[in-house]
Parts: C-alpha cells; sequence; structure tokens
C-alpha cells in the first residue's frame, strides 16, 4: 500500500489535470510537501474549504484553496480577466463547483489508489467548521502550475480518524523522530497481598413506591385534528415554470439578452413546490399586475 506522501502526490496530480481542462490549459501538480495544521481548522478566514468524501470506507478528507488563488482561476473562466476582485454570487457559484470538481477528482484518485470502490465519492464547499472532522490533522500542501501565469495552493488534511478509516496510521509531526520502542517491564516478584476482608454490609432495605395511573392522552375526534400547533409554520413555495441542465462554460458566458430553453412546453401547467415538495400544478395568470398561480391539479403524480 503507498505511503501517506504517495497518495497526497496522486492527489495533486489529479487536482491538476482537473484544473487543466477547466480552464484549457497545460498543467502540472508539484510534488507535495508535509506541513500539519494546528488546531481546527476555520471556514471564515481567506481560504475555501471544502469536504471530500469516500462513503466505501465512511472516511473524509479536508481539501483548503486560498481564495486568492480561486479569484484568479475564475477570472481566466470568465474570459482572462486576471483579478476579479470581490467576488460576486455568480462568481462565488463558479468557485464553489470549481472547489467541488477539483475535491470530488482527488478523493476518487485516493480510493483507487487505496483499491476500494469509489462510486458515491462526491466533495462540497464547507461553510460551518462544526461539520468538519476534529484535529489532530497530518496535512501535505502543495501547488499546480497551469499555463505561465496560474500557480493555485492546495491543501489537503487527514484527521486521525480519517487516517484510521483509510488502514494507515499517523507518522506523528512533520520531522519529528520515531518514538524509540519500550522495554517490557519486568514482572512483579510477588503477587500482591490479597485484600482484607471487608466488614459485612447492613441488609439492604426495599423501598415501597407510590403507585400512579398514566395520563390519559385526548385525542382528537376523526376529522377535526387539532392543527393549531402547525398554523403558524411558515412554508416556502416555489412556482417552477422548467428546469434545464447546462455545462459550467454556457452558465458563465450567460449576459443579458441570452435565450435558453427549459424542459417544458408553452402550454404545459407549472409546478407548485412546498418546502421542495411537489404538491400542485398549474397555470399562470396575472392578479393587480402580479404574477399569480390558479391550480388546476392537486397532489399530482411526479413524473406525470
Amino acid at each position: 500500500m503507498p505511503d501517506l506522501q504517495q497518495l497526497a502526490d496522486s492527489m495533486l496530480a489529479a487536482a491538476g489535470v482537473v484544473l487543466g481542462r477547466l480552464v484549457e490549459q497545460d498543467s502540472a501538480a508539484m510534488a507535495a510537501t508535509r506541513n500539519d495544521h494546528e488546531g481546527s481548522i476555520r471556514t471564515d478566514g481567506d481560504q475555501l474549504v471544502t469536504i471530500a468524501e469516500i462513503p466505501s470506507l465512511g472516511a473524509q478528507v479536508v481539501v483548503r484553496f486560498p481564495t486568492a488563488d480561486l479569484q484568479q482561476i475564475v477570472g481566466v473562466m470568465l474570459g482572462g480577466v486576471d483579478d476579479v476582485g470581490e467576488m460576486g454570487p455568480m462568481q462565488l457559484s463558479i468557485a464553489s463547483e470549481t472547489v467541488s470538481q477539483i475535491a470530488t477528482a482527488m478523493v476518487e484518485q485516493l480510493a483507487k489508489d487505496l483499491g476500494v470502490s469509489a462510486e458515491g465519492t462526491h466533495a462540497a464547499l464547507c461553510n460551518d467548521a462544526t461539520l468538519l472532522p476534529p484535529p489532530p490533522f497530518e496535512s501535505y500542501e502543495g501547488s499546480v502550475q497551469v499555463g505561465a501565469d496560474l500557480s493555485p495552493h492546495l491543501s489537503i488534511d487527514f484527521a486521525a480518524i480519517t487516517l484510521s478509516k483509510l488502514g494507515l496510521s499517523g507518522s506523528g509531526p512533520a520531522g519529528a523522530a520515531p518514538e524509540p520502542a519500550r522495554e517490557p517491564e519486568p514482572a512483579a516478584a510477588a503477587a500482591a497481598p490479597a485484600r482484607a476482608p471487608q466488614a459485612p454490609q447492613p441488609d439492604a432495605q426495599s423501598v415501597e413506591y407510590t403507585r400512579m395511573a398514566p395520563t390519559p392522552v385526548r385525542t382528537a375526534q376523526p376529522g377535526q385534528a387539532n392543527l393549531d400547533l402547525v398554523h403558524d409554520v411558515p412554508l416556502q413555495i416555489s412556482a417552477v415554470l422548467g428546469k434545464t441542465v447546462m455545462p459550467l462554460r454556457e452558465v458563465v458566458s450567460l449576459q443579458s439578452g441570452t435565450v435558453f430553453e427549459l424542459d417544458k412546453l408553452a402550454a404545459e401547467p407549472i409546478d407548485l413546490y412546498v418546502n421542495n415538495i411537489l404538491i400542485a400544478r398549474g397555470e399562470v395568470v396575472v392578479v393587480d399586475d402580479k404574477y399569480a398561480v390558479k391550480i388546476s391539479e392537486l397532489n399530482p403524480q411526479v413524473g406525470t
């Protein structure tokens, strides 16, 4: 089985392949170097943090990207801009998808090198530090040379629990010498003296508890269930005109006046979702200069 250094080098090489494909430039990954991360990983700093998971092992790997490097990559993907400055919603969405693709490719390569199934491997941007594995971490970092001007940096963090699930053991802090093996302690010369007999304990006394009857549960009459407790719960209702799937290349090229086709015909009803659950279908109408939905079907079957 390869050691952790070799696995980190292989993961960086996989990241280089994805980066080169995204920006359509030649790429080459540098060798990883050991640089353990001290303490917990923060998600509110100047880096984008992803959690990549291998379901077949139940193991998670943390991959970190400096935000400044992602700004440059997004700039190139948007048409060769060297620096996009502070990223807006679209740039953040592109950066999130980019780091997810890179981290997914890295753990897929890790699963391949470990000889385990890569089915279901995935990665996502993490904005909540409580979802990250706990320290200590054995960390490796390196860079990928993309074209002549880009050299993004990446860091890979293996928590102790992750190393255990991967069948690997941490090698201790970087640069630390291995701890010498301890010599076995000599056997005791004589058996420990037997404990002195304890004084007899007083007889335990049984305790009587007051008998109580369970409180009867009041049930609502049929058809009169009490919904007062949930009447004020807010629900998000979404009217979906249609959906489509577009590659990232087309998404970043969208501009004012762009027309793209949805998956529904003009005469088909729109879907009405409550908390992402399809509950009805209807048609779009106008009420007092505002769009509205006139329901034509309740509880439709999904896929019909």
